[in-house]
C-alpha cells in the first residue's frame, strides 16, 4: 500500500490478528516481515503454508481511515 508519513499496520482479517506497526512486526510469527520506503508498505510472509491463506488488510491511519485488503490463496503445500 502506498502512504507516506502515516500509520500504517498489517493485520490478518480471518483470526483479527495485528502482524505489523508502523514498520515493526507485532507478531511473534517470525516467518512475517515488514519492507516500507518511498511511501510503500509490503508485507512479507516467508515458507508459506495452507494455513496461511485467507485475508491480509493494510490500514493506514487518516482520518478517513483508508484500508486495503488482500485475499491470499495457497496451492498444495
Amino acid at each position: 500500500m502506498h502512504a507516506v508519513n502515516e500509520r500504517v499496520a498489517w493485520l490478518r482479517v480471518d483470526t483479527q490478528t495485528i502482524l505489523t506497526i508502523a514498520g515493526h512486526v507485532i507478531t511473534k510469527n517470525h516467518r512475517i516481515s515488514v519492507q516500507h520506503g518511498d511511501g510503500s508498505w509490503t508485507l512479507g510472509l516467508r515458507d508459506v503454508s495452507v494455513a496461511d491463506a485467507g485475508r491480509y488488510m493494510c490500514q493506514v491511519n487518516t482520518e478517513p481511515m483508508m484500508t486495503q485488503t488482500h485475499l491470499l490463496h495457497v496451492v498444495g503445500e
